[in-house]
């Protein structure tokens, strides 16, 4: 008996086996997505002619400076700071000075142009220079407050409404019948694009300020440990922002609201679509290395025109490969919805399954 119940020692006892479920299919494969999207653009050059003018008219247009309107703002706020700051904090307050100064210096307020999540990709909106090959190449400082608001009002304005244009586009080359860009599916886009930025702005602001009064707070007694908090704070945006990554392609692919895609974002990448953190580190490293490819020649030099056009078609070809893979890890996950549907029915309570792909 001893021997006997040593031979069966550590076997898995069938009844406790969990059951295995085969997906059918295969997932998109993040490389052979990444080609796809090179490819496509390769053969509808068209879609780079908006990030190619876009860049142009920032680079070599005139620029809206901020500078003489914000400087004085700027030192009235620095002046108080250290009437306050402690000994050790008097040397951070300057040197934050002396990053404004040269922000302003160089920030073009036409940048805004560049829409977030959905805009017209831009090297110049990056780079953000004030000089250019050209002789003529005019510097506007704007005189008001209320010309600024209403300049970041049109440059937003127009910013969204030619990335919708940019993204429809996109998602009618990846489609498969490539259907007829319609006004009406357009303007819908637009709105949801516009709804989205409002939400998340909204987040933003309701996460930062709490956010902000903490870190002030640390700051005061030990600014290591504020580092390691923003360090934290960081690693976590990322981990929740992953599954939203595709709540964009929702809205153009599917014509959902901004709600609606970011769960159906949330749906496909947790359960069906794990690797996209694979897929999108890949394709943010060929984006950033090239960058700094694209960024080496100086702004006032022609050189810089092989940079416009080898960002433009990157990361374009970067975007159309994101609809490739959304609408190959939608068709994916249709397909298996029904055997997961059928492994929740069949699981029991003390057990679980195995999803072989």
């Amino acid at each position: 008996m001893r021997n006997g119940s040593k031979a069966n020692y550590g076997k898995i006892n069938p009844v406790m086996e969990q059951p295995r479920i085969t997906l059918v299919g295969k997932p998109p494969q993040a490389l052979k997505t990444l080609l796809a999207g090179f490819n496509t653009v390769a053969n509808h050059v068209y879609l780079i002619l908006l990030p190619v003018l876009i860049d142009l008219g920032l680079w070599l247009g005139p620029k809206l400076r901020l500078k003489a309107l914000l400087t004085p703002i700027v030192q009235d706020l620095v002046t108080q700071m250290l009437k306050v700051a402690p000994a050790d904090l008097v040397e951070t307050v300057k040197a934050t000075q002396t990053m404004w100064a040269e922000a302003l210096e160089q920030y073009n307020l036409a940048t805004t142009i560049r829409t977030l999540p959905v805009g017209i990709p831009s090297l110049m909106a990056r780079l953000s220079p004030m000089e250019s090959p050209l002789p003529w190449n005019p510097v506007i400082e704007l005189p008001s407050v209320n010309w600024a608001v209403a300049s970041l009002g049109i440059f937003l304005t127009v910013g969204f409404l030619l990335g919708s244009f940019f993204f429809c586009l996109i998602s009618r080359q990846t489609a498969a019948e490539s259907p007829k860009l319609k006004f009406k599916a357009y303007l819908l886009a637009y709105v949801n694009v516009v709804a989205l930025f409002c939400l998340l702005l909204g987040l933003a602001i309701l996460i930062s300020i709490p956010l902000l009064i903490i870190l002030s707070v640390l700051s005061a007694f030990n600014s290591g440990i504020a580092q390691f908090i923003v360090l934290l704070m960081g690693f976590t945006l990322i981990w929740l922002v992953i599954p939203l990554v595709f709540s964009v392609h929702g809205i153009f692919v599917n014509r959902q609201k901004p709600v609606q895609a970011a769960v159906l974002s949330v749906k496909l990448v947790r359960f069906f679509l794990p690797g996209t953190g694979l897929f999108i580190m890949t394709a943010a490293l060929i984006s950033e290395l090239l960058n700094r490819l694209w960024m080496l020649p100086e702004p006032d030099s022609w050189l810089l025109l092989l940079g416009v056009f080898g960002h433009a078609f990157v990361v374009t070809s970067l975007i159309v490969a994101s609809f490739i893979y959304y609408r190959e890890g939608l068709r994916w996950m249709h397909d298996n919805i029904g055997i997961l549907a059928s492994r929740r029915k069949n699981a029991q309570p003390d057990g679980g399954t195995t999803i072989e792909q």
